[in-house]
């Protein structure tokens, strides 16, 4: 029976006790870690040490990235480091990426960003105990701006490596068994009516069949307008599905969660914005909520200049 390979990417001699428990953690889950020093990874005489190392990413079906305070091994001629060059294949390659960074280098990354600009001060003179070099800051902000597989989540001990990839990939079985794959995971009526002209004709026909014509073109193009949303997405992306009239009745994000019967699991970890079980972020919430109040006003503006009330809107879609 075939099994889920795990990619370990570290740097090997500075988190050894790291590799060696997520090694044993990956065999208690019935997966298989791959690890360079482990022979799991056929070094093909013909081809470099590293190169042998990425051919065996896209041949695994999960990368864990663990980023300590050691730069290590530069790959070939580039400034890269190897473990950045192995993250990059894998983003490439598309693969689930979970990513966690030393608790101190995080926070020492975030004194980076803060003198980074700073121009009276020298940041080569800056002294951060934590690494032994700033190329792994930039690392650091390759993968936070990258734009999947972003996600990376600070760690104190192996406990907090072990939880986070527990529920991560609890999370991801709880996704497939839901939906049965990744790609029918957001099946609402709103995604598909944007990726299919066809059914945006049909949800106009079916409008038309139980309100008027005024009503129902400006529900779709209410439709419409709220897709590119982000706080719309956010919704989607935390398992409701929104529609214009809720939207219009409630003043906030949260409220209109709650109205379309699942409230947010506000949390604090910054390492991801929301999940599919209802999960957000405090901080990707309240920024949120602020998109939001901004798409409820332009729908105001919207039915306002159909010379409707908000109020005769709904009630006209409602009473049919």
């Amino acid at each position: 029976m075939a099994i889920p390979r795990v990619f370990i990417s570290s740097t090997c001699y500075d988190l050894k006790y790291i590799r060696e428990n997520l090694k044993y953690f990956i065999h208690t889950l019935g997966y298989e870690p791959v690890l360079s020093e482990e022979g799991s990874i056929f070094f093909d005489p013909r081809k470099d040490v590293t190169d042998s190392c990425l051919s065996e990413v896209p041949n695994c079906q999960l990368f864990v990235l663990i980023i300590g305070g050691r730069f290590g091994g530069e790959y070939k001629d580039t400034e890269k480091s190897i473990t950045n060059v192995e993250y990059e294949e894998a983003t490439r390659l598309k693969i689930p990426v979970f990513a966690l960074v030393e608790h101190a280098v995080n926070a020492q990354y975030q004194v980076y960003l803060s003198n980074k600009e700073n121009k009276n001060i020298d940041e080569n003179e800056i002294n951060y105990p934590a690494v032994d070099s700033i190329k792994i800051f930039e690392f650091i902000g390759e993968v936070r701006h990258n734009a999947v597989n972003n996600a990376l989540v600070p760690f104190r001990d192996f406990a907090d490596i072990e939880s986070y990839l527990r529920k991560q990939w609890a999370g991801m079985m709880f996704s497939f068994l839901v939906n049965r794959n990744e790609d029918r995971r957001v099946a609402d009526i709103m995604s598909e009516f944007r990726a299919m002209n066809e059914k945006i004709e049909f949800l106009s026909k079916q409008i038309l069949k139980t309100v008027g014509p005024d009503e129902s073109t400006l529900l779709v193009e209410l439709y419409d307008f709220m897709l590119d949303n982000s706080a719309i997405k956010t919704l989607i992306d935390t398992g409701h599905k929104p529609d214009p009239i809720t939207a219009l009745k409630c003043s906030t994000l949260s409220e209109c969660a709650k109205a379309l019967g699942k409230e947010f699991i506000v949390t604090e970890n910054e390492g991801y914005s929301t999940t599919s079980i209802g999960e957000i972020d405090k901080k990707h919430l309240q920024q949120m909520e602020k998109e939001f109040s901004i798409l409820r006003r332009k729908m105001f503006n919207m039915v306002e200049a159909k010379a409707l009330t908000v109020k005769e809107f709904i009630d006209a879609v409602e009473k049919k």
